[in-house]
């Protein structure tokens, strides 16, 4: 049997020692299961997805407690809260009107204590996605208006207040949410309204439990 010539051998290694290599790794390839792959590339699209998710938001709070407490004694009562949030920090204006009803707060010679509110309220929220536990802190102006039931008078003061709160804001659907919330706001004066000889004084504190809904959008 002929010997194969020194120079043949050699580029005969030349030629077949890539495509050996390319065959290999493609078997390597073939081995790694398709699952294993394409769950690796979900996992690095998560985690680009979740680099990203601290950023600026503009969104609205619609607090139906308000227009329930006021239904009670069939007043019109609303509370819209716009909000703008930087990563994990949130400022949030409460702008509300309501009714509290005179079951409550009726006393024999005053009735329909209306109340108007503005506050500025900054809270934290721990999700990564404007989302999560929220705690805040706040405070504003908060306008009482009762009326005399027997002279066609009322009387109205303003008083400041600090409100403290906290919550869970879950969303169900893309950018939107719900927001189970307790709040407490705390008067920083008492001042009594009088009408003639009768006077009425107004709550030193109001406390909330509510479900808001919302919605924002990403800026």
């Amino acid at each position: 049997m002929k010997r194969i010539p020194p120079v043949i051998a050699i580029m005969l290694v030349l030629v077949l020692a890539p495509w050996s290599g390319a065959h290999a790794a493609e078997e390597q390839k073939q081995d790694i299961p398709y699952e294993v792959i394409e769950r690796q590339s979900a996992e690095t699209a998560y985690d680009e997805s979740t680099a990203r998710r601290h950023r600026m938001a503009l969104g609205v709070n619609i607090d139906p407690f308000p227009t329930v407490l006021s239904a009670v004694d069939r007043e019109f009562g609303l509370s819209i809260q716009p909000w703008f949030s930087v990563n994990n920090i949130r400022i949030l204006l409460d702008i509300a009107h309501f009714r509290i009803p005179d079951d409550c707060v009726a006393t024999r010679y005053f009735h329909k204590n209306d109340i108007n509110t503005f506050a500025l309220s900054f809270e934290y929220t721990f999700g990564k996605n404007f989302d999560g536990f929220l705690v805040g802190a706040g405070f504003g102006i908060w306008q009482d208006s009762v009326k005399h039931r027997y002279f066609n008078e009322s009387a109205t003061s303003i008083r400041p207040f600090i409100s403290i709160k906290g919550g869970y804001i879950w969303k169900f659907h893309k950018n939107l949410y719900i927001e189970p919330c307790l709040s407490l706001d705390i008067m920083l004066a008492r001042e009594k309204l009088s009408v003639f000889w009768s006077g009425f004084t107004p709550l030193p504190a109001a406390g909330e439990i509510t479900l808001k809904f919302g919605m924002y959008f990403d800026i």
